[in-house]
């Protein structure tokens, strides 16, 4: 056998890989020496050179098999390292004379490619000629012997990976030692890689299939075709939009059932016993690439992968921010709600321990500050009482607000009682259109209403940002606490309920003040604020935003603004008094400019019923509210008639799901002040520990799980609560006080 640098050999073609044969290249060769040195060639994993003594068997592995044979019958071949598919490729791009046609964007892109290559290409041959100055060490790595530690120095004075370094020397030898042993064969792969056009093309061109066997049955997958493409296409335009979101294995599941399945035969029952067809079924991964080329752009692609709400939500480009549009303090305020991670217990607990649902909690924030400007809680689901209470705390003094929930309250401690340019809402049920189109048109101040997308929860990312903030700081670490994600414990954490909604108050207002103080929000200083000094928490920047920007604010009397929060209902004067349409309960009065005004309706023309428009809680039948005249201030109250004739709870619809999980709102919290926050948790802990106390001694509930029996439990807590909020818009109505 003439061996020589540069000649390969051949192996015999074995029946068992079934797969072209084994080749090796002779690496260096000295005449009438009985040594060779022999490198595999393998494009996928190139395996290391080694020295062979001539005429002894080869051991090697290919395709998967290991194998044993006798020098006698390889085969010497002479072969052309430079006339390779790739190797051509590489040359067109370095001549430009695969310029593709098009618009500037594309040929740049060509160009960029082409440069992307022949830089990788030059820093394999430098990694080469770096590796070959000393020829001890080219010898040491043919004989195994070269230490991994000079590979690894040679690697980092180069910049690269250890692996590039053994990647780029073992395809250099094993490929002819030349420049062009280093290029990728990227010319048949990726972009440039045309399908053929049916099955039978396929198979010409694949006799042996493609790809990788099976770990399961060895087989290779078949490969796909234009004809493929356009069944696809076919899918998508047809059937996937009829199809709710699914992953993308489930739509795969949902063409092949359509497209690569036949009917055997149908028995005299009716069964029906259908096949796949192999011609035509999709693995996954060919599915994908082959929707992913008939959609027009990435864009389109993403949104049916991940589908249209997180779409929306995660991958829209964000072009501008909410600050743009924002003057100052009380400007915009955001207002949304979410379910509390915190069970909470009744109460009314006299004889046994009742766990209650968890609450609501509506809150407004000043978009330009970050300033917490109002909250309320509820027990009766998202509905408009709710919204109403919000607002009407976010936009009047805190002072009675505070003091009847325990806080010691100091003149600047929360000094937010004025009226938004701006409110942003969602499209939850209870932000009725005609509720706040009637607000808009209203004395109060409101000039605009911004009803953010479906879905998005980042329109909203300074009230969103504020829940998980809150949760992070309070909520989580309250007994009987709900936290996601963490492993189901033995007892279901209702168990260590021990909270009441007047606690949950009472928390909450210290959390809110001492946020507002504290936190610290970068992303809302100007170049102003600096100047002035002022210092970045939500209640400095509010002070100073205040005066400076927006002129003091504007400020409403709470009577006229509760009047216009109320949610509206029609009502028909009778002769025994008030009554709402539809509804069968009768309210009365001992106003005497009221009684005149019935009488004058009753007795004239109007005796069918004349038809007003009152104010009500959806929670709350025992009282009504009327107003005498658009331009009048005076506002009547109502008592129900019959107490008997009560219809209990009446409120807008249960709560509604939270469809957007909480952005995470990372913030500077290290100039909180660790003393007033150790006295807060402290004054918890008492809290907690006196309830224990008092529920100790209480039966539980027999026959019941903690989570059963909540919305029973419930009903006294609400009517409470419906029987405070009523309470609220009476005394702000009367000008006695506007929150106690």
């Amino acid at each position: 056998m003439d061996l020589a640098l540069n000649k390969v050999l051949v192996a015999p073609s074995t029946s068992a890989s079934g797969q072209e044969p084994a080749r090796f290249t002779v690496v260096e060769y000295e005449y009438g020496s009985d040594m060779v040195v022999l490198c595999q060639q393998i494009k996928k994993s190139p395996r290391k050179p080694f020295v062979h003594r001539i005429g002894s068997p080869i051991k090697f592995s290919h395709e998967g098999y290991r194998h044993i044979i006798n020098w006698d019958e390889f085969s010497l071949e002479s072969q052309g390292f430079l006339d390779g598919v790739h190797t051509q490729y590489y040359r067109d791009m370095r001549l430009s004379q695969n310029i593709p046609r098009g618009d500037g964007d594309k040929i740049k892109a060509y160009f960029d490619r082409c440069q992307k290559l022949e830089d990788k290409v030059k820093l394999k041959l430098r990694t080469v000629e770096a590796f070959e100055q000393f020829p001890q060490r080219r010898k040491a790595f043919f004989n195994g012997d070269i230490p991994t530690k000079s590979l690894q120095g040679l690697a980092k004075s180069l910049g690269v990976s250890y692996d590039f370094v053994w990647d780029t020397l073992c395809r250099y030898y094993a490929y002819g030692q030349c420049e062009d042993a280093l290029i990728p064969a990227f010319g048949n792969c990726g972009k440039n890689t045309q399908l053929p056009a049916d099955t039978d093309e396929a198979r010409r061109q694949f006799p042996k299939g493609r790809g990788r066997k099976s770990k399961s049955t060895h087989a290779i997958k078949r490969i796909a075709h234009r004809g493929d493409a356009e069944t696809v296409k076919r899918f998508k335009q047809n059937d996937l939009p009829t199809l709710q979101y699914h992953s993308m294995k489930s739509l795969c599941r949902q063409y092949n059932a359509k497209y690569a399945t036949e009917l055997l035969f149908e028995d005299e029952l009716g069964n029906k016993y259908w096949d796949y067809v192999p011609e035509k079924y999709l693995t996954p991964q060919q599915f994908i690439t082959r929707l992913e080329d008939a959609c027009k752009n990435r864009a389109e692609f993403e949104r049916i992968k991940r589908g249209a709400k997180e779409f929306r939500n995660k991958l829209r480009i964000k072009k501008s921010t909410v600050m743009k549009h924002v003057v100052g303090p009380s400007h915009m305020y955001e207002i949304d709600a979410t379910v509390l991670d915190v069970h909470l217990v009744s109460k009314f607990c006299t004889e046994e321990k009742l766990v209650i649902e968890r609450p609501i909690l509506y809150t407004v924030i000043d978009v330009a500050t970050t300033m917490i400007v109002g909250f309320h809680l509820s027990l009766n689901g998202a509905n408009a009482e709710s919204v109403t209470l919000a607002l009407f705390n976010a936009m009047t003094e805190k002072e009675s607000f505070c003091k009847q929930w325990g806080f010691d309250y100091r003149p600047g401690d929360w000094p937010c009682n004025h009226v938004c340019h701006t409110l942003v809402i969602d499209r939850g049920a209870e932000y009725l259109d005609k509720k706040m189109a009637a607000l808009i048109k209203s004395k109060v101040g409101l000039t605009s209403i911004q009803i953010t997308e479906a879905y998005v929860g980042r329109a909203k990312g300074t009230v969103e940002g504020l829940f998980n903030k809150l949760n992070r700081m309070c909520i989580h670490a309250l007994p009987g606490a709900l936290i996601k994600g963490r492993p189901k414990a033995k007892a279901d954490t209702s168990n260590h309920a021990c909270y009441t909604i007047d606690d949950l108050y009472h928390i909450l207002v210290h959390e809110v003040i001492a946020y507002n103080k504290d936190t610290v929000v970068k992303k809302k200083l100007t170049q102003e604020h600096l100047l002035n000094g002022v210092s970045p928490t939500p209640l400095d920047l509010w002070n100073w935003g205040l005066e400076e920007l927006m002129g003091g604010g504007k400020t409403v009397d709470p009577k006229s603004l509760m009047a216009e929060l109320l949610p509206k209902r029609t009502g028909v004067i009778t002769d025994s008094g008030l009554k709402l349409k539809k509804e069968k309960i009768t309210y009365q009065t001992d106003n005497k400019k009221f009684e005149e005004f019935r009488q004058e309706i009753v007795l004239q023309r109007y005796r069918s019923g004349y038809e007003v428009e009152v104010m009500m809680l959806p929670s709350w039948n025992q009282h009504l509210w009327f107003k005498m005249g658009q331009e009048s201030s005076d506002i009547i109250t109502f008592e129900v008639a019959d107490t008997n004739e009560l219809v209990k709870n009446l409120h807008f619809s249960q709560a509604i799901e939270i469809l957007e999980e909480l952005s995470v709102f990372e913030s500077n919290a290290r100039h909180i002040n660790a003393i007033e926050e150790s006295i807060r948790v402290k004054r918890q802990i008492d809290i907690a520990n006196s309830n224990i106390k008092q529920l100790r001694g209480l039966l539980r509930s027999e026959g019941k799980s903690p989570a059963k029996g909540r919305a029973e439990n419930t009903n006294a807590d609400r009517y409470a609560q419906a029987q405070h909020n009523a309470s609220i818009v009476q005394s702000a109505i009367s000008g006695l006080s506007t929150n106690n």
